[in-house]
Parts: structure tokens; C-alpha cells; sequence
């Protein structure tokens, strides 16, 4: 690597790391935050996966010639105006609203700083592991409620459709459900946001890994989200006739608190793998058929 390289590369990471200087109090609550709450612990990993993203695709990102960006200037600078006002604090917010603002702080800056140093082809060849770092950032409180709300509602609706589907024997209340001998309750940590947040970030990669079609992408993207309400009504579904017909403690025991989820999430993989590979079948004879 040119010496130009290597200096471009130590400016980036400088400012990547520089706007941590610019709210020293927020980053000692970080990864306590990060730590205490179960629906963003995937946030630590998405930087990882982005920078391996690059460095996959460094030849094709950094062939072309190295021109500031402006818009990248332009981002980096919003970038630490956000990590600033986070630390500053003047709305009073929650904390959980501080970190929101905070890691889009350094989500501009540090896209924004990729051209900046790599230039402006540098910054449209790695648009995806770029944007791939918005996963990164927490939902904003109203938007998160609304969220798990969305997916509690359909989760519901989910487990009610497959008891009436088996004819189980169960009279729901709004969000609860009398089975024999005990009443379940789809609660707000029932609504699986933890595993729809993951299975995006995967519907999102197997789209950019193999689907070119930026239109295919987003219908898997959209597929996701019905595939995570019925893999999490499964779940409850399962579990709870489990408990009812079997034992009890498959809603009290391990596989309701660490296992199921796994289970589950590999089945919602697999339905997400099969939408995958409709729409590669759909790509390969259209272009069949264009060929013809």
C-alpha cells in the first residue's frame, strides 16, 4: 500500500475516533446502555460487519480516483454538530434518546469521513456497508414503542390464527389467552423486536450478497417482516401448548428464556432463505428469457 494510502487510512481512523472526545460523559454510559438493554446488543457487532464488507470489496471500492467529497465534508460536519448537542443535552432527553443521537453522530461522521479521505467513488462503491452501519443506531423511544407495539399486534393475531388453525381450545382477550388450565399473555418482551432487528440486518446482506436487483432486495426486505411475526407467534404458539399439554416449564424453563429463541430464529432464517431463493429462480429465468 502507498504511502497516501496508509495516510488517508490513519486520517480516517483519527476522525473516526474523534468525536468520542466530544462527549466523554455519553461514552462512559455507552456500552452500560448497550449492555443493560437486550434490544440493542447487536449494535457492537455492525461496525465489524461493515468493515468487513469493505475490506471484501476494498479493490472495487478504492480503484477509482481519489476526490474529496463534499457531501462527505458536509456529513462528517452534521455528524459532530449531533455528537455535540447529544453530550450538550438542551431538550433534557432520556438517555436512551442521548445514544440514538450519539451513534448518528458517528454514523454521519463516519461515512461523511470515508469520502472525505477515499473520495466521492470511494464513497458511491461502499454505499451498502456504509448505510449498513444505520443499524447501529437505536430507534428514537416514540418510534420503538410504535415498533414493538406493530410487531406485539401482529404476534397476536399470529398465535390466534394457528390456534384456530389446530382448533386448540382457547378464548382470547386482547392480548391474552385463556388455554386450559393457565392463561398466557403476549407481553411487550414477547414481541420479538430483538429478533426482527437481526433477521433485517441478514435479509439486508443476503440481498446485497445476491440479489443485484435493488427491487428484489427490497421485497426480501419487506418479506422479513411477515416472517418475523409468524416465526414469534410459532414460538408462543409451541411453547405455550408445550407447557399445557407436556410441562409447564417450557414457559418458565430455559428453552422459553434462551433456547426458543435460537429455535425459532433458525426457522425464520429458513423462511428467509426460501423467499431468497424464489426471487434468484425469478432473476434467473427472466434473464432466460431476455437471452432468448
Amino acid at each position: 500500500m502507498e504511502w497516501r494510502a496508509w495516510y488517508a487510512w490513519a486520517g480516517y481512523v483519527f476522525t473516526c475516533l474523534l468525536p468520542a472526545a466530544f462527549a466523554p460523559a455519553l461514552m462512559k454510559n455507552l456500552f452500560a446502555f448497550i449492555e443493560r438493554n437486550d434490544t440493542f446488543s447487536h449494535v457492537p457487532f455492525v461496525p465489524m460487519v461493515s468493515a468487513g464488507l469493505i475490506f471484501l470489496g476494498r479493490e472495487r471500492i478504492f480503484a477509482g480516483e481519489k476526490r474529496w467529497s463534499a457531501a462527505g465534508a458536509a456529513s462528517a460536519l452534521a455528524g459532530f454538530a449531533a455528537v455535540v448537542t447529544a453530550q450538550v443535552n438542551p431538550w433534557q432527553w432520556t438517555l436512551s434518546n442521548q445514544m440514538t443521537l450519539l451513534l448518528l453522530g458517528f454514523f454521519l461522521v463516519w461515512t461523511g469521513a470515508f469520502g472525505l479521505f477515499f473520495g466521492d467513488h470511494a464513497l458511491r462503491a461502499a454505499y451498502f456497508p456504509l448505510l449498513f452501519l444505520g443499524f447501529a443506531i437505536p430507534l428514537p423511544e416514540p418510534f420503538l414503542a410504535g415498533f414493538v407495539g406493530f410487531l406485539r399486534s401482529g404476534s397476536a393475531d399470529a398465535v390466534s390464527a394457528i390456534f384456530h388453525l389446530f382448533h386448540a381450545p382457547v378464548v382470547r382477550h386482547g392480548f391474552e389467552f385463556a388455554l386450559p388450565g393457565m392463561t398466557i399473555r403476549v407481553a411487550e418482551e414477547c414481541s420479538g423486536v430483538r429478533s426482527t432487528l437481526a433477521l433485517a440486518m441478514a435479509a439486508a446482506l443476503a440481498g446485497n450478497l445476491w440479489l443485484p436487483s435493488f427491487w428484489r432486495t427490497q421485497l426480501l426486505c419487506l418479506a422479513m417482516i411477515p416472517i418475523a411475526i409468524l416465526k414469534n407467534a410459532l414460538r408462543i404458539a409451541t411453547l405455550s401448548w408445550l407447557a399445557v399439554s407436556v410441562d409447564s416449564r417450557f414457559l418458565t424453563g430455559r428453552i422459553h428464556h434462551q433456547y426458543g429463541g435460537m429455535i425459532f430464529f433458525v426457522f425464520g432464517l429458513l423462511m428467509l432463505w426460501g423467499v431468497l431463493m424464489v426471487l434468484q429462480r425469478v432473476q434467473i429465468s427472466r434473464g432466460v428469457i431476455r437471452e432468448s
